[in-house]
């Protein structure tokens, strides 16, 4: 019973303080909410791969948690992976900001591109376009 216990606890959640601040993490969820392409399983590598082997911010543990959780959950998995790794050091406040700072600039795009469409899509080249990124 008491290696449940033990092995409950991930090493870098139990070890104290993080070797990055929060704003550090949102400034690199906003990047990639804005320049990362791919969807979402490509998303879940690029995290893994910035978070877990280049800068060693989240423990491997911590980030296959994380995926598991995601994976269980209905949703976008990208999204709510970010907002988990944003809930392992900084909690409910990590969470809420990592959050926002990843689904921010896809909002932002999906309202601009409306907004083009509402202004030209009565024209045809335009139309044009629309179709193509919509089979894209």
């Amino acid at each position: 019973m008491s290696d449940l216990n033990t092995t409950t606890a991930p090493a870098a959640t139990a070890s104290g303080s993080p070797n990055y601040t929060l704003w550090q993490l949102v400034r690199y969820m906003l990047a990639l909410g804005t320049w990362g392409f791919g969807g979402p399983v490509a998303l879940a590598g690029y995290m893994y791969r910035d978070l877990v082997e280049k800068r060693k911010w989240i423990t491997d543990a911590d980030y296959k948690e994380g995926l598991a959780l995601a994976q269980l959950m209905p949703g976008p998995l990208a999204a709510q992976l970010a907002i988990y790794l944003g809930y392992v050091h900084y909690r409910f406040l990590g969470a809420s900001l990592v959050g926002v700072a990843f689904v921010l600039p896809s909002f932002f795009m999906v309202v601009a591109l409306g907004a083009a469409y509402v202004a030209y899509g009565g024209i045809g080249w335009m139309q044009s376009v629309f179709y193509g990124v919509g089979a894209a």
